[in-house]
């Protein structure tokens, strides 16, 4: 199973393990662990698993998918561009970092001993500015924040939070902290809420509940302000970490099947699903702003490291993953899907944390 970053049973044991910050696969942990940290030091050409030739950087680099990533790795926040990573954060307590929509700013939490906090920051990591006060001297009256996510225009955020519920539930608050309130609640003590995605319109959102059989972690959408409420997966272990195509046409999530958790994509009303890994140690899907990439943190590896992998087109759909029994894949006329990259090694990314991507 997924130490810290695979679906968690209750919201306790969830916000301890994303205290944890781990990240690391059961039987791969000492591997993970014993991971030399990244030097801060920019690496041209640190894509498809190593620095190559000489003169090969700037080649490989040219190939590169196009855009900026956010990633937690060696408990900061790093920022892959063009092959290039670069350390933007040294306290050891920022996670969840997620661009603003221009680009121009990065929201994130800073993680405490019985609360964390949103901040938000400049895209050179400087001008930094806290937008939550849920600190208290008494630890009973503290609060948590989780999982922030900005509004298309960029004037407030969605987030997780138990300022007023024993679950985590969603609220909004201003990009200046100055108007906070409760944004959409279920039920107390069933589950809560995880994981939002919101797609560019703001007119659905995709969430983890936990309302299912067992209290298994399943994706459901919910449509902007009113409702219905659809639950998109039904897998038998849970399913987790949903993120919505640039377009809204499409989700990609994680499943768990026992100890194994891979990428998946569906249409937006969970038709049509279909497996993007097969390693059993890949989740935190993240589109591309053109939507013609794919992002996803793999162990495959031995560390969790920053993947990449084209996406085709909705018209041409995607072909059957070849057999494992080495027989043909029957012909479908679809287009076959490409082997995912390998974007860093040895970065030990937190996969709680996820990635963001932006232009």
């Amino acid at each position: 199973m997924l130490r810290s970053g695979g679906p968690p049973t209750s919201p306790l044991l969830r916000r301890r393990r994303l205290l944890a910050g781990g990240g690391a696969l059961s039987g791969l942990s000492a591997v993970a662990s014993c991971a030399p940290p990244a030097t801060g030091v920019p690496r041209p050409g640190w894509i498809g698993g190593g620095r190559g030739a000489p003169g090969e950087g700037s080649r490989r680099a040219a190939q590169a998918p196009p855009g900026r990533v956010l990633y937690v790795g060696g408990a900061d926040v790093w920022l892959w561009e063009k092959g290039i990573t670069r350390r933007l954060t040294g306290d050891r307590v920022s996670r969840q970092p997620v661009w603003s929509p221009d680009g121009n700013w990065i929201a994130h939490v800073k993680i405490d001993v019985s609360s964390s906090e949103l901040w938000v920051m400049d895209r050179d990591s400087a001008n930094s500015r806290q937008l939550t006060r849920n600190y208290s001297p008494a630890r009973t009256q503290s609060n948590w924040a989780f999982h922030p996510l900005w509004w298309p225009d960029g004037s407030r955020l969605l987030y997780l939070s138990d300022e007023t519920t024993h679950d985590l539930m969603l609220w909004q608050i201003s990009a200046d902290g100055k108007a906070r309130r409760p944004f959409l609640t279920l039920p107390d003590r069933e589950g809560g809420l995880d994981m939002p995605s919101l797609t560019r319109d703001a007119r659905r959102l995709a969430v983890v509940a936990y309302r299912g059989p067992g209290g298994r972690p399943q994706v459901m959408t919910y449509t902007l302000p009113n409702g219905p409420w659809r639950q998109v997966t039904d897998a038998a272990d849970g399913a987790y970490d949903p993120a919505w195509s640039p377009d809204g046409a499409r989700l990609a999530y994680t499943v768990r099947a026992g100890g194994r958790h891979d990428v998946w994509v569906a249409d937006a009303d969970g038709a049509n699903p279909f497996p993007l890994s097969t390693g059993g140690t890949a989740r935190a899907p993240c589109w591309s702003p053109d939507g013609r990439w794919l992002a996803f943190i793999s162990a495959e590896g031995g560390d969790f490291d920053l993947w990449a992998v084209p996406i085709p087109s909705e018209a041409q759909g995607i072909a059957p993953p070849p057999t494992t029994t080495g027989a043909p894949t029957p012909a479908t006329g679809r287009a076959p899907l490409p082997a995912p990259r390998a974007l860093t090694r040895g970065a030990t990314l937190d996969a709680p944390s996820g990635l963001s991507w932006t232009v």
